[in-house]
């Protein structure tokens, strides 16, 4: 595993504040790009290179529900998905679809409402927990992580001033998956689509 810590993370609250309020970054290995979306549910003939800012835009300048758009990347073998206008990847139907025979790590930011954390192997929950109530964990395996979680500031009562909590959980991430993301990956257009309407709304798992 790799020694990230949260301030490692700190550039997306300086360089990307909007995109920071709000998103979802999963990580699944050994997709490609086309691979992951196609998961996630979007159709292939709708794949383009979509720019992260254009969609993080049109979901600020919306009125009502905001278009749901998927952009995907890959580093050192691990397919990255941004959704930054929704959390697809984090409903159970669809991050066992997204791990299936492999394994994901799914990160999901509402600022000061949810930090969660997910860790899926082929479709089995490993560890759900939110950064905010980071002792309270789900999954067959529930304190796996503990000695990463204590190294980024994650076990125990999370004091906000001293940790991110989204930071955070983005360098737990890291650890359990070896895969840096840095500003430059979220600079310039992405393969990305649109995706369907928002599925139902169910409670996290």
């Amino acid at each position: 595993m790799s020694v990230a810590r949260a301030r490692d993370y700190a550039w997306l609250q300086e360089s990307q504040p909007d995109l920071a309020e709000a998103f979802c970054l999963s990580y699944v290995r050994g997709l490609t790009k086309t691979e992951a979306l196609r998961r996630l549910g979007a159709a292939e003939r709708s794949l383009r290179s979509l720019p992260i800012a254009e969609a993080v835009e049109a979901g600020l300048c919306c009125e009502g529900t905001p278009p749901l758009t998927a952009h995907a990347l890959c580093v050192e073998g691990w397919a990255v998905i941004i959704e930054p206008t929704g959390c697809r990847a984090t409903r159970p139907e669809m991050y066992r679809a997204l791990s299936a025979e492999t394994e994901l790590v799914s990160v999901r930011v509402v600022m000061d409402h949810r930090y969660e954390f997910r860790w899926i192997v082929d479709g089995v929950l490993q560890v759900f927990f939110d950064a905010r109530t980071p002792d309270i964990r789900r999954g067959v395996r529930p304190d796996s992580l503990s000695p990463e979680m204590a190294s980024v500031g994650l076990m125990g009562e999370l004091d906000p001033d001293e940790v991110d909590p989204g930071a955070a959980i983005l360098a737990l991430a890291d650890r359990v998956t070896g895969v840096r993301v840095r500003p430059t990956h979220l600079n310039g257009p992405l393969l990305g689509a649109e995706l369907d309407c928002p599925l139902p709304l169910a409670a996290p798992l």
